[in-house]
């Protein structure tokens, strides 16, 4: 009888070391310091919170190897992984006497697990290993930031699992992993659209590290925390806790798909000529600023309304960060004035508002947190600067199309909604969007501190029927 598909606890069959050796050091202990780069300082805090709940926000891929591949060539894909992209020999050092930084070691082992599969089961059975690597956290201060399983069949290799640390990685640096595995011992992976840019080597967090702490990365603070301060003090005041915190885990995973959703985004981004991330990023800002009343003009005469919604910005405008493999990514505050205008017309002030957001990009999270507690403090309220919307689109494009009523009606019956499980992020709502040419797959997360979990259908509800309205009619009004 063939065995169950393996659980988060399940035992390899076997393991192999994957030795590195990066560079010309002489002994296995030759380490570099450096500190984290805000990116990480940002992702650490979210993976020791996500930690108390026995999740690790690990980034999971799984790739199919091509025939013939051995497990010496997955090794020696492995290594060399490891060899050029000195992030993933990296460890976290918690030091109270010199505060948290990371060590590069030159060189290390890293553990493949080695999990055969039932005969016909390769598949299935790989994106069980998948699973039960990606959910528990990582020791990244006594491992590597990476967990790696290769599944085999009939003892051939046939699938690589990998679990990749968030303070490793973002999804943008997945770019030239994939690509070099690609290169190497995968079949064709769509994360692989982009090979890693020619010449030196790419930048580490060394590299990125000493960028920050020169006068540049002095300037690119200042420019993200003006961008913050000037959203801050639009904002809206974040909701009150929940009356009643329901029994049960704090943090719910409410997924959805809808055909009329996908709709409605392409037929709105088809009429403003936008994309469909700045369609959603619109709606959300209209549900924003629908929970709270008008405020005063900046000016002290009429009336506005803002919404806000904290992106995440990649921040790799910059040659040198295109190929970088180590994370770049970081919450943004996109603040729109939605008082007095159409939808349509509202997701134009969003795109610009959204290129505004971007360009600022992150920065030191210690003085961010500084800078929102100051503002609150003089305002008299509560802010919620936690990210809302994580758009993740893949390497396929939504369709971009104008729709009708009864073609919304017809798709409308075959949304589905169910309750499941995910990584929580400090969030009280946390949107995440996969979005490819087979539609818009949400994910969002609500805080039952803060909204209870009827809020989470309810909220998801009123985006569709927003959009679903939007794509009706071009002068749909807002606020």
């Amino acid at each position: 009888m063939p065995r169950p598909a393996p659980g988060p606890s399940a035992s390899p069959d076997r393991t192999v070391p994957v030795p590195f050796a990066a560079g010309t050091a002489p002994t296995d202990g030759d380490t570099a310091e450096a500190p984290l780069t805000w990116s990480q300082r940002y992702y650490l805090a979210e993976v020791d919170a996500a930690r108390a709940h026995g999740r690790g926000l690990n980034v999971p891929r799984l790739y199919r190897l091509r025939a013939g591949t051995t497990e010496a060539d997955t090794v020696t894909a492995l290594s060399e992984l490891l060899e050029r992209y000195e992030v993933l020999r990296s460890r976290v050092v918690r030091d109270p006497a010199r505060g948290t930084h990371q060590q590069v070691h030159a060189r290390g082992t890293l553990h493949l697990a080695v999990h055969e599969a039932p005969a016909g089961t390769a598949d299935a059975y790989a994106e069980a290993v998948l699973d039960a690597i990606t959910a528990p956290p990582l020791d990244m201060t006594h491992g590597w930031p990476l967990r790696a399983a290769l599944v085999t069949e009939d003892g051939a290799p046939r699938h690589l699992a990998l679990a990749f640390g968030h303070v490793a990685v973002d999804a943008y640096a997945l770019v030239p992993l994939s690509a070099h595995l690609v290169g190497r011992i995968a079949e064709t992976d769509p994360v692989a659209r982009t090979a890693p840019a020619p010449g030196g080597p790419p930048r580490g967090p060394r590299e990125q590290a000493a960028a920050e702490a020169s006068p540049a990365g002095e300037r690119s603070a200042q420019r993200a925390l003006r961008h913050a301060e000037e959203a801050y003090r639009r904002m809206p005041a974040a909701p009150p806790p929940a009356a009643e915190t329901p029994a049960g885990p704090r943090y719910r995973f409410l997924r959805h798909r809808s055909p009329a959703l996908d709709l409605a985004v392409g037929a709105v981004a088809a009429h403003t000529g936008e994309s469909p991330a700045t369609v959603l990023t619109a709606a959300l800002a209209a549900l924003d600023a629908a929970r709270t009343g008008p405020v005063p003009g900046e000016d002290g005469t009429g009336e506005t309304r803002y919404g806000t919604v904290h992106l995440i910005s990649a921040n790799r405008l910059r040659p040198e960060t295109a190929a970088a493999v180590l994370p770049l990514s970081q919450p943004v505050p996109c603040c729109v004035d939605t008082a007095g205008t159409t939808f349509h017309e509202l997701v134009r002030r969003t795109a610009a508002a959204s290129l505004r957001a971007f360009r600022a990009g992150g920065g030191p999270p210690d003085r961010l947190a500084a800078l929102l507690r100051t503002v609150e403090e003089e305002r008299g309220v509560h802010l919620d600067a936690t990210p809302a919307l994580n758009y993740r689109p893949r390497s396929t494009a939504l369709p971009i199309r104008p729709t009708t009523a009864a073609e919304l009606a017809a798709a409308a019956p075959r949304a589905a909604t169910e309750w499941t499980d995910a990584d929580p992020w400090r969030a009280s709502h946390y949107l995440s969007a996969d979005v490819d040419a087979d539609g818009i797959r949400l994910l969002l997360q609500i805080d039952t501190a803060v909204h209870p979990p009827e809020w989470a259908v309810r909220h998801t509800a009123a985006l569709e029927r927003l959009l679903c309205a939007a794509a009706l009619d071009a002068d749909l009004p807002v606020g």
